[in-house]
């Protein structure tokens, strides 16, 4: 049997279909795509868990529970570690002043600076938290009568 040509409909429809399929691939891949929090996540484990967590598309699943442990985690981490510093003054992790931002703020910003930090992604997530509140709330320098212990995370 002699093979058939295709007719000119049937080429045209899989050259529209190939074009098709290649500019959505490639939309895929240029949009920065997030993938939905799972239960794993909420085990805390590294930066990247916690990091998942906050990052949560208000139409995830489980977006209700992931705000609520980010801020959760968020509060209790700035707190321990203010207790930390009100305990030990030479220690001096972060200086947030009067102008210090919501808590929603801040968050969206430990993201988008873990984000900036993938290298810290296996890191345990307070001390990336800590990281980042002295990266983005670094102390003044003390006068030379009053030396401190500052600790970079």
């Amino acid at each position: 049997m002699k093979p058939t040509r295709q007719t000119t409909p049937q080429r045209c429809c899989r050259g529209v279909i190939s074009i098709c399929l290649g500019i959505a691939g490639a939309i895929a891949c240029l949009s920065p795509a997030r993938a939905a929090v799972t239960e794993d996540n909420f085990l805390a484990r590294s930066t990247d868990d916690i990091v998942a967590v906050c990052a949560a598309e208000q139409s995830d699943p489980l977006y209700q529970a992931a705000s609520n442990f980010c801020q959760g985690f968020a509060l209790g981490t700035y707190q321990t570690l203010r207790e930390v510093m009100a305990a030990e003054p030479k220690i001096r992790l972060f200086c947030i002043n009067e102008t210090s931002p919501s808590r929603n703020e801040a968050i969206a910003a430990f993201v988008s600076w873990a984000h900036a930090h993938p290298e810290r992604g296996a890191a345990p997530p307070a001390e990336s938290f800590a990281a980042y509140l002295a990266d983005r709330f670094p102390c003044p320098p003390l006068p030379p009568s009053q030396p401190a212990h500052v600790k970079k995370p």
